[in-house]
């Protein structure tokens, strides 16, 4: 016996039919089961597929696409998320029929791999303009009609509604230029619009190389993971459009910048940058490609067009056992020459031409030593930036080291000698160096080039040699 609101309780799940336990998703699945989703509305068809449940998916209509992994993972969730309202018996419900003007369904099919049919959501336009619900029905559950929310207000909280799913063409593609399979990359050559072109080589057992005149020498590791993630990474601004017939409006017919990218399989790929008439707007496409996308400025600025800026980080490697003499002048101190052997580890030095051997700390120099055997810089500014022009007019410091070399026969030959200048801006904020060989060779083509020193190689330069 059970008094009467509880009766009434029950009797209401009688006339339901236990409707809130149906389940209220219109699909169950999991997304590592299936091979293909298609999505039909008013734009039109969109097709995901893959070849086998290992493979990659790709947007195979309208156009043969990369997508978003993030954006189908979003999509599959959204799916397994979608809830009713409402569930109803179909011999219950009116649907819009064929003869319909509103009959326009949306649909969304999800396909398991091995199976012969489809799992088709039949979505209806709503009955009336502004209403928040709208009805479906699912190829696998035939009998069922699902009340379905199009938005946040009218669903259920923590579920998804229909104008929460992301399934344009455009929401599932991939946002970025290209995929680039970083270990199967050969070469890669930048070749700015009139400009000398910056060839990039390696081999698999080797690191990436810069071609210069006399041969190659290591990259700029910093320069190059900037290109690659501004091609591969970096989100394009938007995508202008997937049928371009005339490269002219874009500035692509005479790009300003082409990249080429082969892999060892012998695979080749060329990305082309342009600008539109008023110079505002930037442009890339893979040439030979229809797609066209607009990109940011701070997408451009990462790619290193300018042959200095592949330059490795070290301004200078210089052995130990080659040095022979350092002088140093710096304003408002003596005059510093130091000369080292190698072999017996002994230090002479003068000050301003004066023996001051006995008061040199033989602990700094060896430190100073090790410092200036290896320079490096933080960045790269290129022959003609104006602060450093200015800065080293009149150079707050200059470190000349000359160097031992030996001949083809491996008799001592003529030494060489570096010179650094050093020069700061007001308060000492930013330090700029420059590197000079006497005599030069085409070694020394880069020597061009101003650079900038850290605070902490400054120090180490500066260090006070004696007691």
């Amino acid at each position: 016996i059970c008094s009467e609101p509880t009766a009434d309780k029950i009797h209401a799940l009688f006339r339901d039919q236990f409707s809130r336990f149906r389940d209220h998703h219109p699909f169950y699945f999991s997304p590592r089961f299936l091979d293909r989703v298609r999505i039909q509305n008013d734009d039109g068809e969109v097709v995901l597929s893959r070849a086998n449940l290992r493979s990659a998916w790709q947007i195979t209509k309208p156009l043969k696409l990369r997508v978003d992994p993030s954006a189908i993972a979003r999509l599959f969730n959204d799916l397994a998320r979608l809830t009713a309202i409402k569930v109803e018996d179909r011999a219950n419900v009116t649907l819009p029929t064929a003869e319909d003007d509103t009959a326009q369904a949306r649909e969304i099919a999800i396909h398991f791999a091995g199976a012969q049919d489809e799992v088709t959501l039949r979505i209806y336009p709503p009955a009336k303009e502004g209403e928040s619900v709208v009805l479906a029905t699912v190829s696998d559950r035939p009998d069922t009609v699902f009340h379905l929310p199009l938005t946040p207000a009218a669903g259920i909280p923590g579920t998804t509604t229909l104008s929460q799913l992301q399934a344009g063409v455009n929401d599932l593609r991939s946002k970025t230029m290209t995929y680039l399979n970083g270990p199967q990359l050969q070469t890669i050559i930048v070749r700015p619009y009139g400009s000398p072109m910056t060839i990039l080589r390696r081999t698999r057992s080797s690191t990436w190389k810069v071609l210069r005149r006399h041969g190659l020498v290591a990259a700029n590791q910093n320069a190059l993971i900037k290109l690659i993630m501004a091609v591969t990474r970096d989100k394009v601004l938007k995508f202008v459009t997937d049928a371009a017939t005339d490269l002219k409006p874009y500035g692509l017919h005479i790009p300003f910048l082409q990249i080429y990218f082969k892999s060892y399989a012998g695979e080749k790929m060329r990305i082309a940058f342009g600008r539109d008439p008023s110079g505002k707007n930037i442009y890339a496409h893979i040439v030979g490609r229809p797609n066209i996308w607009q990109i940011s400025n701070e997408t451009l600025e990462k790619i290193a067009t300018n042959p200095w800026q592949w330059r490795s980080a070290h301004v200078w490697h210089i052995p130990k056992v080659d040095i022979g003499t350092i002088t140093i002048i710096r304003k408002g101190h003596p005059v510093v020459e130091l000369n080292h052997n190698f072999f017996s580890e002994q230090w002479k030095a003068k000050r301003d031409g004066k023996d001051a051997t006995a008061a040199l700390n033989p602990h700094r120099a060896n430190k100073f030593l090790s410092h200036i055997e290896s320079l490096t810089t933080t960045r790269w500014l290129g022959p003609l930036h104006p602060q450093a022009i200015k800065s080293l007019k009149n150079p707050n410091t200059i470190i000349r080291i000359q160097v031992k070399r030996v001949d083809a026969q491996g008799r001592d030959a003529d030494p060489i000698v570096k010179t650094l200048k050093i020069g700061h801006t007001q308060g000492g904020i930013i330090y700029f160096g420059k590197v000079e060989t006497t005599p030069a060779g085409p070694e020394n083509e880069d020597e061009n080039s101003f650079f900038l020193l850290s605070p902490q190689t400054i120090k180490q330069l500066y260090v006070d040699l004696f007691e």
